[in-house]
């Protein structure tokens, strides 16, 4: 049976829905092929999905409304920055990004942003050092009262921390930058450096995010486990966001 036909048959199951199960799914194709088997089925869910004809909103859920992937704008001072790092340590893992790719998903917009270089543990010391030298305003895993002085006072402040191994970043021309998923998550987490970022706003930044782009509830809620804050994410997703309660529930 022509496959152009069954995507016509379930774009007409579920459409109108915001999801649908990957049993579901299952189920759906049995009645066309009624001997498939399970690796047959990841190979037409892999399909799928590399046609952008379904998107995973979880390990078991998907949607057909194919959002965008969020590919932030790089500045010109980030590209630079990153990539004389790069070239002082060609090995280094390490991801940058500004505080203002979020102002498009922002009710309350801070008149300042500033820079977050993230660098495997190993790293710190020398490029912070390196960094120093070049005459860069820069500030190593800052605490509270550093931030409230310092942090958002210049026109250009970068922060330097720990990149938490197994990341979701991703590669954004010279740079590799943050995903919406590591983005959340990293602002959720650091409370006291993205202050201007908590509470309402948060709830604000995160609905429009997911009206808006493809969200992998299921890379980022493994990443929050890595920042040992899965559980209190999705809490805050249940209480205070329009996140469906279907897609939190999916174990990671």
């Amino acid at each position: 049976m022509a496959k152009d036909y069954i995507i016509e048959q379930l774009n007409k199951r579920v459409k109108g829905r915001d999801f649908f199960s990957r049993k579901e799914l299952y189920a759906f194709y049995k009645q066309f092929e009624p001997d498939l088997k399970e690796t047959t089925f990841r190979w037409r869910i892999y399909d799928l999905k590399s046609k952008h004809l379904i998107s995973p909103l979880s390990k078991e859920l998907f949607t057909l409304s194919y959002k965008p992937v969020f590919n932030p704008v790089i500045g010109n001072t980030e590209t630079k920055l990153f990539c004389k790092v790069e070239k002082e340590f060609p090995s280094i893992k390490a991801c940058i990004w500004s505080t203002a790719i979020v102002r498009e998903f922002m009710l309350h917009i801070p008149g300042k942003s500033i820079i977050l270089l993230q660098v495997e543990k190993e790293a710190i010391e020398p490029v912070y050092s390196f960094l120093k030298e070049l005459n860069y305003n820069i500030f190593i895993q800052p605490e509270e009262k550093e931030i409230e002085r310092y942090i958002y006072e210049p026109d250009v402040s970068i922060v330097l921390q720990t990149l938490i191994s197994k990341s979701p970043t991703q590669r954004s021309g010279n740079t590799t930058t943050v995903t919406l998923e590591k983005l959340i998550v990293d602002m959720f987490s650091d409370r006291k450096l993205f202050a201007a970022f908590q509470g309402s706003e948060l709830a604000h930044i995160v609905n429009n995010a997911f009206s808006r782009y493809s969200i992998d509830f299921t890379r980022l809620l493994t990443y929050a486990k890595r920042r040992g804050k899965e559980q209190d994410i999705r809490q805050f997703f249940l209480d205070k966001t329009d996140i469906p309660k279907n897609i939190l529930n999916d174990k990671p």
